[in-house]
């Protein structure tokens, strides 16, 4: 489907150099990664992952780079850098979505139209926000000064597999805008599309050093950049066990800043009584359930229906199930696919014997896509309803394209179902009267909430969530540069004379000039 898109794999996968660093790739010293299709099954070819060492010449290479003050000091020149960085991942938009189709089953066309544009949007958005920044000054009688922020100075990112390029986006966009360098870890799973954007980095005029990346897995060179004493602050999206592993990381080291993104298991409400358009919500329903075949942290993963009217709960089932019905399963880089597959075989494997466990428990499937393709790690489109809460579907997140509907009599209830979850990080409410939409998000506890269609926000709204579904810092948004930077107080005393001599006899006091006086 893609020359380029080919071309750039090709170049990618040729001399076995996956790791980038000092401006240029290299060959890991680590061992084989192989590089699957889940499309097909098949492998695509291997890259050897960074050793220990490794890790330690490219975090002190960052350091370098960061302590050379070049770009940690120069705001307009970072900011036009990163314009030029956002022209180029608009240019290359082909080569990206093409990556990450093939290494991690995004669908082609959603990657060009959404993925890419908001790698170069938060490029754009960041290049503004800091010529927007003038400190904040301060005056009394003891003197005067100002509050600036600075770059915490290292920063490592481990990104997860489902987003690629737009999850590095998220990332590297405030840090770099920040003054940070930056050492990524994209997933073993989904590797190139992180190569092929550090070139552009260069190519943009990204000083050399100061982005960086690192091919290898979690319990290796992931766990290296938790335990590095050199790494400032570590901001990943992922599982919450390892989110938990980072934070132990870090009180084992330096206790470097961590920020953690760990997933959700997001409802979609419809008040049924302020709910007209059954078939649009369900077509809504339906994408933020399957998108990305469901690997997304804020897939809705729960429908709750609420209302007692057995009529009308019956036609918003079958409008659900006539848009399940209407997706497109398929090869990730033909035009009319609208599914792809899931990650790998571990997952496939694992969505079906949950899925298996709670129909054996006694869930009933209202819908699952008849056909998917064999070769490769596929999973229909599934509804479920009834589902045992002691079943896995019942209390984990399934990411995967499975979606249950559940019915509740009471606002209250379906209140209870979202913020009683260990999980916080988003959910929609389909609520067409304003005042009863205002109460909703009074009662509703998550990080992002949508009213009236799935939405996860904008690039100027922070994302990230409550409960166990995230810990401290946010993407996105002006917030996220709080990840990425530290305040740093300056303050000039006013002069105070010569010293006071002390009466003999009298000891000498310390305390504040008011104490004293």
């Amino acid at each position: 489907m893609s020359e380029k898109g080919a071309q750039a794999l090709k170049e990618l996968l040729e001399g076995d150099r996956g790791v980038f660093t000092a401006g240029e790739r290299i060959t890991g010293q680590g061992p084989s990664v192989e590089l699957i299709c889940p499309a097909t099954g098949e492998a695509l070819g291997s890259l050897s992952e960074a050793s220990s060492e490794q890790v330690d010449t490219v975090v002190a290479a960052a350091r370098a780079a960061f302590s050379s003050g070049t770009w940690a000091q120069d705001g307009p020149h970072r900011s036009a850098v990163l314009r030029r960085l956002a022209d180029l991942v608009d240019a290359h938009a082909e080569e990206i979505a093409y990556l990450d189709a093939v290494e991690a089953g995004k669908v082609f066309v959603g990657s060009v139209e959404e993925d890419v544009p908001d790698v170069s949007g938060n490029l754009r958005f960041y290049a503004d926000l800091i010529t927007q920044s003038e400190g904040r000054f301060l005056q009394d009688a003891t003197g005067w000064g100002w509050v600036r922020k600075v770059p915490v100075g290292v920063v490592g990112a481990v990104l997860p597999w489902n987003y690629p390029i737009a999850m590095l986006g998220w990332k590297v966009a405030p840090a770099l805008a920040a003054g940070n360098a930056i050492v990524l870890k994209p997933s073993e799973d989904s590797t190139l599309s992180a190569l092929f954007f550090a070139g552009l980095a260069t190519e943009a005029g990204v000083p050399d050093g100061i982005l960086n990346v690192l091919t290898g897995g979690g319990p290796s060179v992931g766990q290296a950049m938790g335990l590095h004493p050199d790494i400032d602050a570590l901001t990943f999206t992922g599982s919450g066990e390892v989110g938990r592993a980072f934070l132990e990381y870090s009180a084992r080291s330096n206790l470097k800043k961590v920020s953690l993104e760990l997933g959700g298991r997001a409802g979609y409400i419809i008040d049924e009584e302020h709910a007209s358009d059954f078939e649009g919500i369900a077509a809504d329903v339906v994408g933020a359930a399957f998108g990305t075949s469901g690997q997304n942290c804020t897939a809705s993963s729960r429908v709750i229906f609420v209302g007692d009217n057995d009529e009308r709960f019956g036609q918003f089932r079958d409008a659900l199930v006539a848009a399940a019905r209407e997706i497109t399963v398929g090869d990730p880089l033909a035009e009319e696919t609208v599914m792809g597959p899931v990650i790998n075989a571990e997952a496939r494997d694992r969505i079906t014997r949950w899925v298996e466990e709670a129909v054996s428990k006694g869930a009933s499937v209202v819908f699952a896509t008849p056909e998917v393709p064999q070769q490769g790690n596929w999973c229909p489109p599934t509804v479920l309803q009834d589902v045992p809460a002691d079943s896995e579907l019942g209390r984990g997140e399934v990411f995967g394209p499975v979606t249950q509907l559940v019915r509740v009599s009471s606002r209250e209830e379906a209140v209870s179902a979202i913020n009683d979850e260990p999980y916080g990080l988003a959910s929609t409410v389909w609520c067409e009267d304003l005042k009863q939409a205002k109460w909703w998000t009074d009662q509703v506890r998550v990080g992002t909430l949508a009213i009236n269609g799935y939405s996860e926000g904008t690039i100027a709204t922070p994302f990230g969530g409550l409960r166990q579904s995230g810990f401290w810092g946010r993407d996105n948004g002006p917030e996220a540069l709080d990840a990425y930077q530290e305040a740093m107080t300056v303050w000039v005393a006013q002069g105070l004379g010569p010293p006071r001599e002390v009466n003999p006899g009298q000891e000498a006091r310390s305390g504040t000039r008011e104490e004293l006086a």
